[in-house]
């Protein structure tokens, strides 16, 4: 679903007619969202301990506001209201899902990975079967194949296995955890890190475009990305296993920092693309699976519906809300190349994060066995 709404929503919006401006307005609300949104789902799933049904909620909205769209016509001020509707709705999934797949998973990166993968698989799938379907039916049938697509989603959430929900635990709120300073690091790290690719996911398409390159090429070269992450989620266990989960994360942002800096470089060179999306197993694949291990061992069972939504607040939602800003006014006032340096300063300066981060930790982690009787 995500896979048909990222590429293809904006897509729509012009087909039925509206302008450049009330689109820029629209395509803004996903970021304001997972500000808004995962918190709040995150709090109620931990609170309740109702993660397979707030799902399954979230689905059936997800149904009822897509039709509104597709109903809504080219009527502004409807599609505002129900488009910012469908991204609250819809940012319940990952808190909720992440959540229950690690608990399933109990910390085991292997199969976490296995899980995870599925979702760039189904990522993959919406990119590249939407364009034909929507050659097809035409571009205003859309919002139905999103809602079709969510029936989907509400269907498999209702098979789901119960997960026995967590016993809620007193203590430190999830938020007041953030004066803690590894953890401070850490989540200053995600903030930089989707700030840094804000201008890949914003403006890489349009780059290459600038360069002479179809759209067919630029659909292969995303799902280039895509795959080599795949791989990534399949393998990772041997990786997490060999050198843990705060050195891979460093690792990450190192690759991220090299990324952005040769697409800013190449000149839309054809190696340049291809190696740059094959650093998208690394910059993505590592980077999450890293985050997600280190959330599962920094938080307890109750807390992790509030964890995630922490992490995608911080970082999709205000990351990437502060980086689709900052890629913007570097492009506009010192071209292309600016947006994808300035994205590799954030990468190299959320790896600098890093280093802090497993500096607190370690003498956090000596403090604890100095303590041990």
């Amino acid at each position: 679903m995500i896979g048909a709404i990222s590429p293809y929503l904006a897509l729509y919006f012009a087909a039925v007619g509206l302008s450049i401006s009330q689109i820029g307005i629209l395509v803004a609300l996903p970021p304001v969202m997972r500000i808004i949104g995962p918190p709040f789902w995150g709090a109620l799933a931990d609170r309740s301990g109702q993660r397979g049904p707030l799902l399954r909620v979230s689905s059936a909205a997800a149904i009822v506001l897509a039709v509104g769209i597709w109903l809504a016509g080219s009527h502004f001020a409807a599609l505002l209201v129900l488009i910012a509707l469908l991204q609250f709705a819809t940012s319940a999934q990952s808190p909720l899902s992440e959540s229950m797949a690690i608990s399933v998973a109990a910390g085991d990166s292997g199969r976490y990975g296995r899980v995870r993968l599925w979702g760039s698989v189904g990522f993959t799938g919406g990119v590249v079967l939407m364009g034909p379907l929507l050659d097809w039916l035409g571009t205003s049938g859309l919002p139905l194949l999103l809602a079709l697509m969510a029936a989907a989603v509400l269907a498999v959430a209702w098979r789901l296995p119960e997960v026995a929900p967590p016993r809620p635990v007193a203590g430190v709120p999830v938020w007041g955890r953030l004066r803690e300073p590894a953890l401070a690091a850490f989540f200053a790290s995600c903030f930089l890190m989707m700030l840094a690719h804000a201008a890949l996911y914003a403006f890489y398409s349009l780059h290459l475009h600038g360069f002479g390159y179809s759209k067919t090429f630029i659909g292969l070269a995303w799902t280039i990305g895509v795959l080599a992450e795949i791989v990534v989620f399949r393998v990772q266990k041997r990786l997490f296993d060999r050198f843990g989960a705060l050195p891979l994360l460093a690792a990450s942002f190192a690759a991220a920092a090299l990324r952005f800096a040769l697409i800013g470089w190449g000149g839309g060179a054809l190696a340049v693309v291809v190696v740059g999306q094959l650093l998208h197993a690394i910059t993505f694949g590592v980077h999450h699976s890293a985050v997600m291990a280190l959330l599962h061992r920094w938080f307890g069972p109750a807390e992790q519906g509030r964890a995630q939504a922490m992490y995608i607040t911080l970082g999709y939602g205000l990351g990437g809300a502060a980086g689709g800003i900052v890629a913007s006014r570097l492009w506009e006032h010192a071209g292309p190349a600016a947006a994808f340096y300035g994205a590799a300063i954030a990468a190299a300066l959320g790896w600098g994060a890093v280093a802090l981060c497993q500096r607190f930790d370690y003498a956090r982690s000596s403090d604890d066995r100095r303590r041990m009787p």
